[in-house]
């Protein structure tokens, strides 16, 4: 079972939206996938299932972190509207308030790796986790519990110092917790190419990449309503009856992603 944690320390740069491209991408190649939401904005969640705020799951993430519940990460999973393809939903608030119970507990930022280790072995495949924009005890549960990370930009300043902030991240985890995660590379997420500043932003990511040996994986996705709203109600774009050429080309970058993100990589 390979994990991989999707990142960016900066918000708005749509990882949820790669995040359940790439679900839907693996399950097109027949490989049985898990999805979990850490993020206690529960986008993923609330694209993929029924559950809000207002109405939440009866176990979540939020439960399988809590030491005060007996609840395990194979009781949080549940069926999306695609076969092969489940989710542990996110807690909402709850996650967060969870979170803060276990800051200075011994082995809390392990207790994601805990309960993926919980589950039967070969009953998935791959695991995505959505990761919040933010370096606390669980993104750090997140990198921790990861084989690999993927960090999704967007061409302008803001999502480029997170990019920087979430290396400073991997690099303290091996600093002082021992953990090596490798960057398994970078998607070029929500560019517009009618703005110079993208294109330049562009650029520099591509400098970038060379530079630090991470590699750009597929073609930068640029800005889509069409993508966002299936997106929004947790449909692939396989799953359409005619999709537009510009969607089956996205479609395509998404397994892209998916054949890179799954390539055996020989140890360091």
């Amino acid at each position: 079972m390979k994990v991989t944690a999707v990142a960016n320390l900066k918000g708005g740069v749509g990882k949820t939206l790669v995040v359940g491209n790439l679900g839907h991408a693996y399950v097109a190649q027949s490989v049985p996938t898990l999805l979990l939401d850490l993020d206690p904005q529960g986008n993923l969640t609330q694209h993929f299932t029924n559950f809000t705020p207002d109405d939440p799951p009866n176990v979540s993430m939020a439960d399988v972190l809590d030491r005060s519940s007996d609840a395990t990460l194979a009781d949080a999973i549940v069926e999306t509207r695609r076969g092969g393809l489940f989710l542990v939903p996110s807690g909402f608030d709850e996650l967060q308030a969870v979170q803060d119970t276990l800051v200075g507990k011994p082995g809390a930022e392990f207790s994601v790796k805990r309960a993926l280790d919980s589950l039967p072995a070969g009953q998935f495949t791959d695991v995505l986790i959505d990761c919040r924009p933010a370096t606390d005890l669980v993104t750090r549960n997140a990198f921790i519990a990861a084989d690999q990370v993927l960090i999704v930009l967007q061409p302008e300043a803001d999502a480029l110092r997170g990019f920087d902030f979430t290396l400073v991240a991997i690099d303290d985890l091996q600093t002082y917790l021992g953990k090596e995660l490798p960057v398994a590379g970078f998607v070029v997420n929500q560019v517009d190419y009618r703005r110079n500043d993208h294109k330049k932003q562009l650029e520099w990511i591509k400098e970038r990449s060379a530079a630090d040996s991470i590699p750009i994986l597929g073609d930068p996705i640029p800005v889509s309503t069409d993508l966002s709203k299936l997106n929004a109600v947790g449909m692939g774009i396989d799953e359409m009856s005619s999709p537009s050429i510009r969607l089956r080309t996205l479609a395509a970058g998404f397994q892209t992603i998916v054949n890179a993100l799954r390539e055996e990589r020989p140890a360091a």
